[in-house]
């Protein structure tokens, strides 16, 4: 089911329970690289010792096409969010305060707010567990671009079903937001604009997917120089960039590059020009099938929501 690709706010929030009382931190992919600059310019990554807080364990968090895509919350097809959403957040938005929240149109047709996905959930535990967050640290939230950012539908033919004036405000409330999260802690990165295997594509088609990127969402969210696969899909085996896909990646300004890994042996590693890692996925088929994944970092059955399939929350 599609739920087995998400996991519940209730089970998100039981893992950061955890991998607090297991004594993890956030930090960011800076905290742990040392960078060089080399006879030719170039810049050089190079692992560095980390000095944490006694007791304390890196980690980071991704989150990936952090959209709020139509087919989750759409279901008769006239491209606003329903009732019949499934407990889907519809889209991230300021508050009064200027802070976060998500909007979700609930079972009964209500729009309301709370906290119903990562960003709220995360920046409200962090608010009551700051020693959490190492130097300010938060996630990385990676974006596509063919439907929107955060709910927001900036992409272009959004102008067909909207018009002019309401294509303009969803770019300005997109903006607002991509700049609270970074004022925040919060890292931006791009999951390609299409959704798009990148170790399916040549050279040429990945700069046509990264010029429509540049042309439609760099304005919006500025420039990020982190790349997270899309669907898990990396351009080269082993640890070596020198691929003409590779150039591509670097032309249009990439320098931290995050893979997928099965399992729980994470990595990364640091080269002239680039910073590889590697992922570990969250989800509900994870949580059930593959709980040896996440041992040393959080036990899968303690935070497993045993009656998911009714969940109705992200």
């Amino acid at each position: 089911t599609i739920l087995d690709n998400f996991i519940t706010t209730s089970e998100f929030s039981k893992i950061l329970q955890e991998l607090y009382d297991n004594g993890y931190i956030l930090v960011k992919p800076s905290d742990f690289m040392d960078t060089t600059v080399n006879a030719d310019g170039e810049t050089v990554y190079s692992a560095k010792t980390l000095y944490l807080p006694a007791g304390k364990k890196p980690l980071m968090i991704t989150q990936t096409n952090v959209n709020y895509n139509l087919y989750l919350v759409d279901s008769d097809g006239d491209r606003k969010a329903d009732k019949y959403g499934g407990g889907f957040a519809s889209k991230l938005v300021l508050d009064s305060s200027g802070n976060i929240t998500c909007e979700m149109v609930n079972s009964t047709g209500q729009t309301v707010y709370g906290d119903y996905d990562l960003v709220p959930i995360l920046d409200a535990f962090i608010a009551e567990n700051p020693d959490f967050s190492y130097r300010g640290a938060k996630a990385i939230l990676a974006l596509t671009g063919y439907n929107g950012l955060f709910g927001h539908r900036t992409q272009p033919d959004a102008v067909l079903t909207w018009g002019q004036d309401a294509h303009e405000e969803a770019i300005e409330q997109a903006k607002a937001v991509a700049q609270r999260l970074r004022d925040t802690g919060y890292i931006l990165a791009c999951y390609s604009y299409d959704n798009v295997s990148y170790g399916d594509l040549d050279s040429i088609q990945i700069g046509q997917d990264l010029t429509k990127w540049e042309n439609e969402v760099a304005p919006i969210l500025g420039e990020v120089d982190v790349l997270v696969y899309a669907q898990g899909d990396d351009i080269a085996e082993g640890k070596l960039y020198s691929c003409d896909k590779y150039q591509v990646l670097k032309s249009h300004g990439f320098e931290y590059f995050i893979g997928f890994c099965k399992g729980n042996n994470g990595w990364f590693y640091g080269d002239t020009g680039y910073v590889r890692q590697g992922r570990i996925l969250v989800s509900g088929a994870n949580l059930a099938d593959h709980s040896d994944w996440f041992m040393g970092m959080f036990y899968a059955s303690n935070v497993l929501d045993s009656s998911r399939s009714k969940a109705d929350n992200k």
